[in-house]
């Protein structure tokens, strides 16, 4: 499919009118389509491995005006549009982002200096987050237009984190196929990378991934400032910017094919996929996360020599203290699930770490909201626990489900408590909690009820077929996204009759 793009004159030639009149009569559905469709050569090129051909719609993708557009568009409409970088600069009006899209070129580009601030992890630690400027955002988003497509028609099959119609529960259902059946693996690698994103070395980037040198070079090498000092990058991937999660997914693919190498059988030196490996080696990935089992500890062992020597070139190393040989009886935790077997049965459920997070979440907003009213504060615990919940919908919740509903519905007992310090229990039971349907004591207004964890239904997550592209197969993913949300509704409606 072949869409001429319009032709636009030179930004410094329009007025402010006259960049918002266009910005805002742009055909947005045929700037997705033309996209998509070079996104999609790029794919099937990749997949074949016509590299000049990449190269060639790569840089058509990257000089194209609606992905230009595109680019623009996310960054200015998701969550960090209003967080400036190191130059303040917003764009809020529809002529500044005409202005920013007509000003995206690569030609003569210099990246600013990154803004330094940091988060805590569950640990306590800080993590360093980095902030680029709107120009430098849209400009990694136009660039991660174009290698998208070719990190995802050359990645392991089983790596699951940033890519199109893919999510964490998928590696949970690949995991959960290859460690259900009676004669699944026993033993576990757990895989945890030290400072991942921070430690890629940038020589072997700029070698290994396909797109415009300098520009690549340019967010590598961009430097952060903190505490009004300039700092230089000398290694890593800024964490927040928009392209650097594809670069880490191309630092880490090519492990699969590396253990593949060493314990799957082949033959005419192609690996050979109807007899697999005698010592059970499956590999799962969701960025930097990454799960191997075997048939014993000494297959796990050796599945570490070869993951620290694929890692060492890329400038990475394992986590000592978090990388762990586990037997499947005991248990492991991944993405937030616990697996382990019961007498020979698989069972996944929310981990405890998982678990406390969300009661502390939900702990700080109560205590919070001493003063809130208390729609204010059924509306902002919500979605909280709207989100946890379907995020574990799949795994064995339900017991979980209904010790957390427990669990918040003495916290709000004790909000409320402190509220009336007076009044008696069944003063306070009366005012705040109502009979709603067939449930007493629920936390509600006459317009707001409080969701409850054990309302969300039990729904088994369903795998795509690996070898489809997100990008060459976009008809076959689109189909399969509105089978399951049928398949889904149906069983909730089911669910929903049955109770």
């Amino acid at each position: 499919m072949n869409v001429s793009e319009p032709e636009i004159t030179s930004v410094t030639d329009l007025t402010d009118r006259e960049l918002a009149h266009q910005w805002n009569n742009i055909d947005w559905k045929r700037a997705e389509e033309t996209v998509n469709n070079l996104q999609s050569r790029i794919a099937s090129a990749a997949k074949e491995g016509y590299w000049n051909r990449v190269r060639k719609l790569s840089r058509l993708l990257t000089r194209s005006f609606y992905a230009r557009i595109l680019a623009v568009r996310k960054v200015s409409t998701n969550k960090g549009s209003k967080t400036p970088g190191v130059d303040g600069v917003l764009w809020v009006s529809s002529a500044d982002k005409m202005r920013a899209a007509l000003k995206l070129k690569s030609k003569g580009y210099r990246a600013k200096p990154l803004t330094r601030k940091y988060i805590q992890k569950k640990n306590g630690k800080l993590r360093p987050l980095s902030i680029p400027t709107l120009y430098d955002r849209a400009m990694q988003s136009l660039h991660a237009m174009a290698l998208s497509p070719i990190e995802s028609a050359t990645s392991d099959k089983t790596s699951f984190g940033f890519k199109p119609y893919r999510s964490a529960k998928d590696a949970y259902a690949y995991l959960h196929i290859c460690l259900s059946k009676k004669n699944a693996p026993q033993w576990i690698v757990e895989g945890d990378i030290k400072a991942c994103f921070d430690e890629i070395n940038h020589d072997w980037i700029l070698k290994n991934t396909l797109m415009n040198k300098k520009v690549l070079k340019e967010f590598l090498k961009s430097g952060f400032i903190e505490n009004y000092h300039l700092f230089p990058t000398i290694k890593g991937t800024p964490q927040g910017g928009t392209i650097s999660p594809i670069i880490a997914n191309i630092a880490l693919n090519g492990l699969e094919m590396a253990l593949a190498r060493v314990f799957y059988s082949r033959k005419n030196g192609n690996i050979n996929k109807k007899r697999m490996n005698k010592h059970k080696v499956n590999y799962v990935r969701f960025a930097d996360d990454f799960v191997i089992t075997a048939d014993s500890p000494e297959t796990a062992h050796e599945i570490l020599v070869i993951v620290k020597t694929f890692l060492e070139p890329r400038g990475l190393a394992l986590s000592e203290e978090k990388t762990l040989v586990t037997h499947i009886s005991d248990g492991f935790t991944f993405l937030g699930w616990n697996f382990r077997k019961y007498k020979g049965k698989l069972l996944a459920k929310p981990s405890k770490d998982s678990q406390k997070n969300i009661i502390r979440k939900i702990h700080d907003v109560i205590h919070k909201a001493m003063a809130w009213t208390q729609e204010d504060l059924i509306c902002t615990l919500n979605p909280i626990i709207r989100g946890w919940a379907q995020y574990h919908n799949h795994a064995v919740s339900s017991a979980i489900f209904n010790n957390l509903d427990h669990v918040i519905f003495i916290m709000l007992g004790s909000w409320a408590k402190r509220r009336h310090t007076n009044k008696s229990i069944t003063w306070i039971l009366a005012k705040y909690f109502h009979k709603v349907g067939s449930r007493k004591y629920v936390f509600s207004t006459d317009t707001q009820i409080l969701e409850n964890f054990s309302d969300t239904k039990i729904i088994r997550q369903r795998l795509a077929k690996l070898d489809q592209n997100p990008y060459v197969d976009r008809e076959y993913f689109e189909r399969w996204k509105i089978m399951e949300y049928h398949r889904k509704r149906s069983m909730k409606n089911s669910k929903s009759l049955l109770n």
